[in-house]
């Protein structure tokens, strides 16, 4: 389909400066699943100053980040991995499981296999090396044309 470039939200990128748009051909390149909704659902804190636009039970933040400061620990890889999954509870992405390993000292990886109702199962990883964020998909936008 010629379209499909023009479908869904732009993309959020993600890197050690912060966020930003990718465009291709004066056209931002578009996400058309969960990836945009899920690093917005985990990387944006509680009191968001853009919650004061949203009605009561629809707020966004969630105790993710602050979890994952901090000396990495059995019982911390617990926490980020339960905070990973509450701020993932939401009908839209159905199932959500986590997994928080530390292959290295200053290396985190969270997997969030998300299984939203009547769709494919879609997996998103995101990984911390040292203060930075790096998210990846299967699918990752930058690649569809």
């Amino acid at each position: 389909m010629g379209d499909e470039r023009y479908q869904g939200d732009p993309r959020i990128f993600l890197d050690e400066n912060g966020s930003y748009f990718s465009y291709k051909g004066g056209q931002p390149v578009m996400d058309r699943g969960f990836e945009n909704q899920v690093n917005i659902q985990l990387l944006t804190k509680p009191g968001w100053c853009g919650n004061v636009f949203l009605p009561p039970g629809k707020k966004i933040g969630s105790t993710f980040l602050d979890t994952a400061q901090g000396a990495i620990t059995i019982n911390k890889l617990n926490d980020i991995r339960q905070a990973a999954e509450n701020a993932l509870r939401n009908q839209a992405f159905g199932k959500v499981k986590s997994t928080v390993t530390n292959p290295e000292s200053s290396f985190l990886n969270i997997e969030n296999v998300i299984e939203p109702p009547g769709q494919d199962i879609q997996k998103l990883i995101l990984s911390k090396n040292w203060g930075n964020w790096i998210a990846q998909a299967n699918d990752p936008a930058y690649r569809r044309e």
